[in-house]
């Protein structure tokens, strides 16, 4: 059974995403998010330890 937004009217209803779906979305934009910040720091962070000449 899925929760469906009861302010949709009936073709958007239809096309409307189970809540695990739409949240399973959001948790993986977030994951990517965060990974991809840790990397870019982790960048920075061996660009500025690097030795300088």
């Amino acid at each position: 059974m899925a929760i469906i937004d009861p302010r949709l009217d009936g073709a958007d209803q239809a096309e409307a995403r189970p809540l695990w779906q739409r949240l399973g979305w959001m948790v993986a934009i977030w994951l990517g998010s965060v990974l991809t910040l840790g990397a870019v720091a982790w960048v920075i962070r061996s660009w500025l330890n690097s030795p300088q000449n």
